[in-house]
């Protein structure tokens, strides 16, 4: 029996849950496959040495806890396990003391890597591993590698009875991957990619190597995600032909479905312990063409060639469709049978027996669609330019959060911060901008018009949202060779006087232009206040009654519960420097003995003393707004209106520096209304007063606000797109 206050779990995972890549979506996988079957899940998150203390928790594992697959156990109340299963040796042997006290009828450590790089560093010794498990659990540990490499790589380094039998392989949803492979058209180059960390050695280590197996010629596709710095830095600069995605940039899934062949060679010296990303692609029923060595790991579901016969192994098998599609299901069913939950779950029960519980619903993974393909909704794909800051996308987001379920929300964005839609559970896909790829423009519009139509091609949406300024080229042609699709621009109006008149001549490219609202609407002198649109409210991500609580916002942020904060959020600048924005209102706050919480994620100490200053990250930060008693901020439409909805004294500092939105007569209003000050140009002297009246009669000031809103927008907008696909109306 255990003692008083001890947690119970079937299983206890114990890793580092910062882990970004395989290793955290191998345990998510196991959480998920545990909780459909009924076994209870623990988990445990160990500072290893191979993360950065300051990463957060895997997402997919993160999302597991919060919807009740597994528990994080946290402090030092002891723990009782049928089974503990260690991932990484490593984390172990460098961070058993953060430990509780574990009593475990049965100890697994899965050896997911072997103990050398590729440079011959030791991340680990096993024989080290083995005796801290035994003391830390009171057991002898079972070892199990998770492919043949490793299991030759620590062979002899571990006593031969606590050598698993079978290896410990990694599983996957096959139902959550699985893709249509619909036929090709005549006379289409195949596309072959891979997707992997962007590390030496993730990829081949010499340039013969890398020519022979991901062509540079332009003769194939060559699609990437991960990055390819190893890349750049052998042949000395990408090449031209190649698309290259930042790793996280789009869901592996849609990307794999993106590709005919996944092909995957990495460093020769490197062991690849079993090869996630190839189960991910296997899963999804791309033919995956790896070197010989992965045979024994992954049998008739792959195909294996030398790096010089990759290309006619490519070529070979891409003209013959029969001998595709054949392989295809083999990988498919390979997929399914070796690597499938199932598979997880009889290994479970062999070792410590039936499930403690009743099995829990089956609810799809984040990868997974919710319902099948003829039950869905018919899909919305949102389009955001890149734009100075978040505001297209938070705008699009906050409209798909409004059309789901009745709509199926996509995401297509230029803009850095895509991943945060994956937050929110839409799909999306990262494509850079003309900035971002150093592209010229012609080039770079043919390029983006390419991307935009392989996603409609792969998701068929059946309305695309447009949210910017300045319409791209490539937006036209895609429009004219997809008619059936009802197409929106969601332009956001306070333009600068006379400026980017050209534009409003895009609108004919779509069938409808929404237009969201402004606070500051009598101010605008913009070409657009007199345009023909579908005006909604102003619109916000979330709404009044999503606001943490004050003591829970400033909990959540790890701020004080009593001091007088205030949330500057001004961009680049220099906090010591009283001569620019920045710095003139962090010396006023402090002349004030307020607080100073700063967005700006790019503070560094070497910018000045930091000891009295917070930077807070989160998003929607507007979520935490009850944190601050004042706020400076730049006027951007988020900011402007996400401060004055959510009634919190400010001090607005416009932006003059940006080419086409007036911010400075949206501050000029909100003065000139009563709700809040403006500066639009910022010395400590002219800060101060204006900052201590705040303080003193912010609170009523803002409360005139709600006279003057209509409501959120977002919720218009959404009913608008809606009618617009599910009834038709236009």
């Amino acid at each position: 029996m255990p003692a008083p206050g001890t947690r119970t779990v079937d299983v206890l995972d114990v890793s580092d849950l910062r882990f970004p890549g395989g290793t955290s979506h191998s345990i998510a996988e196991e959480i998920t496959a545990q909780a459909r079957s009924g076994y209870s899940t623990g988990l445990i998150s160990l500072n290893g040495p191979l993360v950065a203390k300051v990463s957060p928790v895997n997402r997919l594992i993160r999302a597991a806890v919060e919807d009740g697959r597994a528990r994080l156990l946290v402090g030092r109340a002891p723990v009782r396990a049928k089974v503990v299963v260690v991932r990484h040796p490593a984390v172990l042997q460098h961070a058993a003391e953060q430990l509780p006290p574990v009593e475990a009828d049965h100890v697994v450590i899965v050896a997911n890597a072997a103990p050398y790089d590729i440079d011959g560093h030791e991340h680990y010794r096993p024989e080290a591993v083995h005796e801290i498990a035994k003391h830390r659990f009171g057991r002898e540990p079972l070892w199990a590698p998770i492919g043949p490499l490793v299991r030759q790589a620590i062979a002899g380094r571990v006593p031969a009875e606590s050598l698993a039998e079978t290896d410990w392989v990694n599983i996957i949803d096959v139902d959550a991957w699985a893709v249509d492979r619909p036929g090709r058209a005549a006379g289409a180059r195949p596309v072959i990619g891979r997707h992997s960390r962007s590390s030496p050695q993730k990829w081949p280590a010499d340039a013969a190597t890398l020519h022979a197996v991901y062509p540079v010629d332009g003769t194939w596709t060559v699609r990437v995600l991960g990055g390819a710095g190893p890349v750049e830095h052998l042949l000395g600069d990408l090449p031209e032909s190649w698309e290259v995605f930042p790793f996280g940039a789009m869901p592996p899934r849609d990307f794999l479905a993106s590709l005919d062949f996944f092909v995957y060679f990495h460093n020769p010296r490197w062991v690849e312990a079993f090869g996630r990303t190839i189960l991910e692609a296997l899963a999804t029923g791309v033919p995956a063409v790896l070197p010989p060595h992965f045979e024994p790991v992954f049998g008739d579901a792959a195909v294996y060639a030398e790096p010089h016969d990759v290309r006619r192994v490519v070529e070979t098998l891409y003209a013959d469709r029969a001998a595709y599609d054949a392989q295809v299901e083999r990988a498919r069913t390979t997929a399914r049978e070796r690597y499938g939950h199932e598979a997880h779950v009889a290994r479970l029960a062999a070792l410590i027996g039936p499930p403690s519980t009743t099995p829990a619903p089956s609810t799809p993974t984040p990868a997974a669609p919710a319902t099948t393909s003829d039950e869905r909704p018919p899909r919305a794909l949102f389009v955001s330019s890149n734009g100075a800051g978040m505001g297209h996308l938070t705008r699009l987001l906050a409209y798909a959060q409004r059309c789901a379920p009745a709509l199926e929300p996509h995401f297509f964005s230029l803009s850095q911060a895509a991943p945060v839609v994956g937050r929110f559970g839409h799909p999306y896909e990262y494509v850079p901008s003309a900035s971002a790829t150093g592209l010229e423009p012609a080039r770079w519009h043919a390029y983006f018009a390419a991307r935009l139509s392989a996603t409609i091609e792969r998701i068929h949406p059946s309305v695309v949202v447009f949210d910017g300024t300045w319409p791209y080229e490539g937006l036209g042609l895609v429009r004219r060779a997809y008619p059936g699709i009802r197409w929106v621009w969601s332009r956001r109006g306070m333009w600068r006087a006379g400026m980017n008149r050209d534009q409003l001549a895009k609108s004919s490219w779509f069938d409808l232009v929404i237009e969201p609202g402004e606070f500051a609407g009598p101010a605008d002198q913009g070409v657009t206040a007199q345009a023909q649109a579908t005006r909604v409210g102003p619109v916000t991500l979330l709404d009044r009654d999503d606001l943490d609580t004050r003591a829970a916002a400033r909990s959540f942020l790890g701020l004080d519960p009593a001091a007088p904060l205030a949330l500057v959020s001004l961009g680049a600048g220099n906090i010591n420097d009283t001569s620019g924005d920045l710095g003139a209102v962090v010396a006023a706050l402090r002349d004030l003995g307020v607080e100073v919480c700063v967005t700006q994620p790019e503070i560094a100490t070497g910018q000045g003393r930091l000891d009295d200053v917070h930077v807070v990250r989160d998003f929607p930060l507007s979520r935490r707004y009850r944190a601050f008693d004042l706020a400076v901020s730049a006027t951007g439409y988020n900011s402007f209106h996400e401060l004055l909805r959510f009634g919190v004294p400010t001090l607005f500092v416009p932006n003059r520096s940006t080419a086409l939105d007036d911010q400075e007569a949206r501050g000029r209003y909100a003065a000139a209304q009563g709700w809040a000050h403006t500066l639009e140009v910022v010395t400590v002297d002219q800060a101060t007063p204006l900052l201590a009246d705040l303080l003193e009669r912010g609170e009523p000031m803002v409360k005139h606000v709600s006279d003057a809103d209509p409501g959120n927008g977002a919720v218009g907008a959404a009913r608008v797109l809606t009618g617009l696909v599910v009834e038709g109306q236009v």
